[in-house]
């Protein structure tokens, strides 16, 4: 009711003055009322979300549709069954903030959101690029526990712009549907075998959000593999953003220009050396990260930062021969905290020629670095923070690249949307080869490493 203050998080009142449709819906006793509840500070907030009982089909969908330039709840409200059922909630767009900005900039404030069922708290976050919920009174797990590995894709691509290579009159060239094809392997010894595959619609028609669950034999070596859509040799101008993870351990989360990358490939699970990587002229490299619960940096502007952004998380395996793995590839935009991180490389043989570096500050709470299996201890700081671990045993330290080289930088029913002002008191690939391995057209940082040899 206006006049109302809500209280949207621990963080933020909102105090109802507003306008729009905001009766909620009566539901009957076999129904439960889903409340959908958006908050976000300036920016245009219009991402999308959708619901899916348990067979996937969609009962509800929309967007966060917030205005510009002020504090705006928004609250969309349906009646749904309550008896066996099973629920589940996407989110996904292609920005993930890390602060909240209640002093005006122009930078877009992605919304939080509340998801409430029977009028108890299913869900609350702050800070996303994807986000599921799965709510009611009959879900089950969507793997087999015991002896399967859930791996999670979200994709999100609201480009939908169609263009020939070289054609500079884009929004005049009409939209056309295309695919992402990807493919989920099992890797043993240099083989593989598909478990799953298949190819994500997009184009007029079609959700920009794409989420995707597989079941996958637990204990093996994995391999994702994704292709941006090129029909007939035709140029797509798409910027999609996509995340994979497996068993609650993120290994992608990047966006995927179709301008530089036609495809990337991403290791997941327990591979091995002999298992993955061709033994006579490749190692095995295995970065194991973790983030802190809270962001605490010394140098940040809001001690409410939800996430962490890229260009704060600082590591690089380089080897003198140009060869860069670095953290943007897997991630070039937010680290969610108190989240695992994973990277599965095949890498040239080297020995103490190569060498892992990472900025051991406050945005890793910790992290392990292994080669063929076996974690490496001979680590040793090198500067402020700056810990470099050679990828040998008993090495001495080649000598690293400068600091500048880390710097880092998606039912029937009445819907009833609700759009309320508020006053708020806010305190403050690289070309992959599938099977092979990857390379960054990174000139910066690889005359960086070149000049150490």
């Amino acid at each position: 009711d206006i006049g109302d203050e809500i209280i949207f998080n621990e963080n933020v009142t909102v105090t109802a003055t507003g306008v729009g449709s905001c009766t909620t819906p009566i539901c009957k006793d076999t129904e439960a009322l889903l409340e959908a509840q958006f908050w976000a500070i300036g920016g245009t907030g219009n991402d999308p979300f959708l619901v899916e009982d348990k067979e996937g089909n969609i009962v509800l969908h929309g967007d966060t549709t917030l205005l510009d330039n002020k504090h705006f709840f928004n609250k969309t409200s349906v009646c749904l069954p309550k008896d066996n059922a099973c629920y589940t909630f996407l989110i996904g767009g292609d920005l993930q903030s890390d602060i909240f900005k209640p002093w005006g900039e122009y930078f877009p404030a992605q919304p939080s959101y509340s998801l409430f069922f029977d009028g108890k708290l299913m869900h609350r976050s702050d800070s996303w690029l994807f986000d599921s919920v799965r709510f009611g009174d009959s879900c089950k797990p969507l793997c087999n526990e015991e002896d399967e590995s859930l791996v999670e894709f979200f994709l999100y691509d609201d480009s939908q712009r169609f263009s020939l290579e070289n054609d500079e009159d884009v929004d005049n060239i009409p939209e056309v549907k295309y695919e992402y094809e990807w493919d989920l392997s099992i890797v043993n010894r240099s083989s593989s075998v598909s478990v799953s595959s298949g190819a994500v619609p997009q184009g007029p028609g079609f959700s920009p959000l794409v989420h995707k669950i597989m079941c996958i034999p637990k204990g093996g070596c994995s391999s994702f593999y994704i292709s941006v859509p090129n029909p007939n040799g035709e140029y797509l101008a798409l910027t999609p953003v996509y995340s994979l993870a497996m068993d609650n351990i993120n290994y992608r989360k990047v966006s995927l220009y179709s301008n530089h990358n036609q495809s990337q490939t991403t290791n997941m699970g327990s591979c091995t050396v002999s298992g993955l990587c061709d033994v006579q002229t490749q190692d095995l490299f295995h970065l194991e990260l973790r983030t802190p619960e809270k962001n605490e940096n010394p140098y940040g502007s809001s001690s409410l930062a939800q996430s962490i952004k890229n260009w704060n998380m600082h590591w690089i395996f380089w080897n003198h021969g140009g060869d860069i793995y670095y953290e943007h590839n897997y991630n070039d935009l937010n680290y969610d905290l108190n989240s695992s991180f994973g990277v599965i490389e095949c890498v040239p043989k080297g020995g103490c020629d190569s060498t892992f570096e990472i900025r051991a500050d406050w945005s890793v709470e910790s992290y392990a670095v292994k080669k063929n299996g076996v974690q490496l201890d001979d680590t040793k700081v090198t500067d402020v923070n700056l810990e470099t671990t050679p990828f040998g045993q008993n090495c001495s330290p080649s000598i690293p690249p400068t600091t500048s080289s880390l710097s880092g930088g998606a039912i029937a029913g009445i819907a009833i949307a609700c759009i309320v002002a508020g006053a708020a008191a806010v305190f403050g690939l690289y070309k992959r080869q599938k099977g092979g391995k990857e390379k960054e057209n990174d000139d910066e940082v690889k005359d960086m490493a070149e000049s150490q040899k």
